[in-house]
C-alpha cells in the first residue's frame, strides 16, 4: 500500500465514525444514553463488516471519542440503572421517550 494511500485509511475511518455519531445523534431525542446505545450499535455493525484487525483497532479507538460502550458495558450499564428503579434506557419509566412506562 502506498503511503498517501495508507495516510488516508485513518482519516477514511475517522469519517465513517464520525458519520455513525453524527447520524446516531440526530435520532437520540437528546438523551445521551439512546444516543451511546444506537452508535454503539452502529459502530458493532460496521466492526462485524471488517475483516482487517488494524482497521478494528482504528475504528474502536475513534470510536471511544465519541463515547462507544462494548454490548457488555452497555448491559452493565442497564443492570445498574434497573436497579436504581430506572428503565433499561436509563430513565424514570414514566418519563422514557421510547415509552418504557407504557408496556
Amino acid at each position: 500500500m502506498s503511503d498517501s494511500i495508507h495516510a488516508t485509511v485513518p482519516e477514511t475511518i475517522a469519517a465513517n465514525v464520525q458519520h455513525l455519531a453524527n447520524s446516531a445523534q440526530r435520532g437520540c431525542g437528546c438523551s445521551y444514553e439512546i444516543y451511546q446505545d444506537t452508535f454503539s450499535q452502529r459502530v458493532d455493525a460496521l466492526l462485524a463488516t471488517t475483516e482487517d484487525s488494524t482497521a478494528k483497532a482504528a475504528i474502536l479507538n475513534v470510536a471511544r471519542e465519541f463515547d462507544y460502550v462494548t454490548r457488555a458495558e452497555l448491559e452493565a450499564m442497564r443492570e445498574d440503572w434497573m436497579d436504581d428503579g430506572s428503565c433499561r434506557h436509563g430513565f424514570d419509566p414514566e418519563c422514557c421517550p421510547l415509552g418504557c412506562g407504557d408496556l
